[in-house]
């Protein structure tokens, strides 16, 4: 059911969020905070005093997650606002997306789409904006987030974001809130920055807010309550999220057809009591990874590594330039070099934290997309990955910067491959 907006309260924070003008806003404005922190509803009241301003000229665009998370996260309160509280006519196409909105005599054409995906930026290639609302911003695939501010060329075009809190890894972090709260003039020139915490929120009734204080611990309670960005504690990839860095098979092998990937490679950490881990990945020529496969599991030898990777070129009719290998076996190595048609096999081990760095980094900027039906074992480590806690640290005499050796074989595998292709061969996607 919609909000009673007649009924609504605000706090000295929101009121003056709401006082400010849209043409004394900065080009890019973002909105975090807690759950429950009101940040979305003063987003959607401000909405309609930025569109008097931008004028209808140019698309106005919302964006999320995809379609759908707009419709339930925006649309819902949005649509019935502006049609119940200013008078306005709305017409809404959820299959393409298309919203017409008639407000104040002046028609508004908009545009709702996804952008959480790795290829949502083809969607909007080539348009002209003036006005953007990104919901859930750090869902947002970070190639969309280029092209989508690049989109806003007029002279009043404005940007508005909400977010919640993730780990202060991620891009949005470390390119626009980090140097806004340190002070740098020129991120500060065109980008303002609104936190709000759920005390923030007038209409929350204190019990509720204390219930929901009980609810949560840890890295939890600073992300959910207070809203703040912090490193979930213990995870190498803390930013790793399923929703945003996995696809289904069937797109893995629709990319295939489409001849999307420029070069194929593997990784492979050798085991056998410990798993044995064998990735396949490609590459597009955007520079976004794919893991298209994986072999994994105790007593595997080399006869069968050798025979999983042929199969693999047969099922997806590919060749595989190289693997980078665990370097500590050298025999079996050998013998993949013989038996491998042509694929080059290296073993370059780099060091843990220099390639951790790697692959974390690729990982923030969205560049790792994970075949979920194919890749499982990787997709569990990636959740259970850990640094060690203060008292593992202290009773296995664990430097602060190494991950626990625990979780680890498609990891290890994951980063011999990655590490040794962005640093070999990265510079040709640099963009």
């Amino acid at each position: 059911m919609p909000i009673d907006w007649t009924k609504s309260k605000y706090s000295k924070k929101h009121r003056l969020f709401l006082s400010k003008k849209p043409e004394d806003m900065a080009f890019f404005t973002l909105c975090d905070g807690a759950v429950r922190s009101a940040k979305t509803l003063s987003i959607i009241y401000k909405i309609p005093q930025m569109f008097d301003f931008v004028g209808n000229e140019y698309l106005k665009v919302f964006s999320g997650y995809s379609k759908n998370t707009v419709r339930n996260n925006v649309l819902v309160e949005l649509l019935p606002y502006l049609k119940n509280y200013h008078g306005a006519q709305v017409k809404f196409n959820s299959a393409s997306g298309e919203l017409d909105i008639k407000l104040w005599g002046k028609l508004y054409n908009c545009l709702v789409v996804g952008g959480g995906k790795s290829d949502s930026d083809s969607n909007i290639q080539g348009a002209t904006w003036d006005f953007w609302y990104a919901n859930e911003l750090p869902k947002h695939h970070y190639g969309f987030y280029n092209m989508a501010l690049s989109r806003l060329t007029p002279e009043n075009a404005r940007a508005i974001a909400d977010s919640n809190p993730e780990s202060s890894n991620h891009w949005l972090y470390r390119e626009r809130i980090k140097p806004f709260l340190e002070d740098d003039e020129n991120i500060k020139s065109i980008f303002d920055y609104w936190h709000f915490t759920m005390e923030d929120n007038a209409n929350l009734s204190k019990s509720f807010i204390q219930n929901q204080k009980k609810l949560y611990q840890g890295v939890f309670e600073a992300r959910k309550i207070k809203g703040l960005w912090v490193v979930a504690q213990g995870l190498v990839y803390d930013t790793f999220d399923i929703k945003k860095h996995t696809c289904a098979h069937k797109e893995i092998v629709e990319k295939i057809q489409k001849n999307e990937f420029v070069e194929y490679f593997l990784g492979l950490d050798w085991g056998w009591i410990h798993p044995l881990a064998c990735g396949l990945y490609g590459i597009t020529k955007d520079g976004k990874y794919y893991k298209i496969d994986e072999l994994y599991g105790s007593r595997i030898n080399e006869d069968k590594v050798i025979s999983w990777i042929l199969d693999r070129q047969k099922e997806y009719g590919r060749y595989f330039r190289f693997i980078n290998c665990d370097n500590a076996r050298p025999e079996q190595n050998h013998k993949l070099r013989q038996a491998l048609n042509g694929i080059i096999v290296h073993e370059k081990k780099p060091k843990v934290i220099d390639s951790i760095g790697i692959v974390r980094s690729i990982i923030n900027y969205d560049r790792l997309i994970v075949n979920k039906d194919r890749c499982k074992n990787t997709l569990r480590e990636f959740g259970l990955y850990r640094y060690p806690n203060e008292q593992e640290r202290t009773d296995r005499f664990i430097d602060l910067d190494t991950p626990l050796k625990e979780n680890d074989d498609t990891m290890d595998e994951t980063r011999y491959a990655l590490y040794f292709y962005e640093t070999n061969y990265g510079y040709r996607f640099l963009r």
